[in-house]
């Protein structure tokens, strides 16, 4: 599966960063505690998205890179790509576990229930995919 380079739900965040509500859902932004879970499950899930990107991105120069070496010590590039994609994992299990906290609020806030045998971060994503894509 490919990540695109663009944020899908960027108009959605635009929106709520600006005070327009018309075109979201009335009982997700009826109150501000649910505008503000909303607008940060949907910050966090950019941070994923962004995160997911750039280790899309060295993982795919490493494999590149890496196809055409010689045996022996690895070169300073292989060295600095392994060293970008140590830091883009990091960034992107921070991103998750951000999300993960995020989605734990919104569902508090606005009373949301988890389908059992569904992780609370599949739900999320799921859901905001089904209800913001439109």
């Amino acid at each position: 599966m490919t990540t695109p380079a663009i944020f899908p739900h960027t108009a959605a965040l635009a929106r709520l960063d600006a005070g327009d509500f018309a075109d979201l859902p009335a009982e997700l932004v009826d109150t501000p505690p649910k505008r503000e879970a909303l607008h940060a499950l949907l910050k966090a899930s950019e941070a994923v998205h962004r995160a997911a990107v750039s280790t899309t991105q060295v993982a795919d120069a490493l494999r590149r890179d890496q196809k055409f070496v010689r045996p022996g010590p690895p070169s300073p590039h292989l060295v600095r790509l392994r060293q970008q994609q140590a830091t883009a994992r990091q960034a992107t299990n921070q991103a998750r576990q951000a999300f993960i906290v995020a989605a734990d609020a919104w569902v508090r806030v606005c009373g949301v229930s988890v389908p059992a045998r569904k992780s609370l971060e599949g739900f999320a994503r799921d859901w905001i995919e089904t209800t913001l894509s439109a």
